[in-house]
């Protein structure tokens, strides 16, 4: 399923042709039932364009802007196709398949000629953030993870004990740290 969202102008039909024409070369890397979100952005020098692919609880997001709105739309379709290359490396070849199995088997079939970007272990991490953890409901964290458009929150809870709270295919999970 394609979801096409525009934001700050009207998408016309031959645009939407266009993304469904570019998804096309990403699709047959994904196995079938995989959702596609993607965002239209007019900025004040150009266009963005967001593609979340989602598939059974996972999230791949690829994003790019340009001065034009066909050359955003192919940056990020380049940018998601790189990410989902990086993703076969981590799970296939390093045998890493842990709770997403079918998408790994379904990165086995990926092989389009192209170098495959290496990941060493310990090079994964590029950046490091440092969060405040506030006190709030479960309810208050689904808010604010919704607000940020993350797919995880991590807060303290009004009993004291650090939660997560994360999205699932069918709602939201909470994970309590003991």
């Amino acid at each position: 399923m394609i979801k096409m969202t525009a934001r700050g102008f009207e998408l016309k039909q031959g645009a939407k042709d266009g993304i469904e024409h570019e998804l096309k070369r990403v699709e047959r890397m994904l196995p079938q039932n995989t959702d596609f979100e993607i965002t239209l952005s007019k900025l004040t020098d150009g266009y963005k364009c967001d593609i979340t692919v989602k598939h059974l609880g996972s999230f791949i997001r690829g994003e790019a802007a340009a001065e034009k709105i066909e050359p955003s739309i192919d940056l990020a379709v380049d940018d998601l196709k790189r990410k989902l290359r990086k993703l076969k490396t981590s799970l296939v070849d390093k045998k890493r398949k842990t709770g997403i199995d079918e998408l790994a088997v379904a990165m086995e079939e990926l092989d389009e000629g192209g170098e495959m970007e290496e990941v060493l272990p310990s090079s994964g991490i590029k950046r490091t953030k440092y969060v405040m953890l506030n006190m709030m409901t479960d309810d208050e964290a689904i808010v604010q993870m919704e607000m940020l458009g993350h797919t995880f929150f991590v807060y303290l809870g009004e009993d004291g004990e650090t939660k997560v709270v994360y999205q699932r295919k069918n709602g939201y999970g909470l994970l309590v740290c003991e």
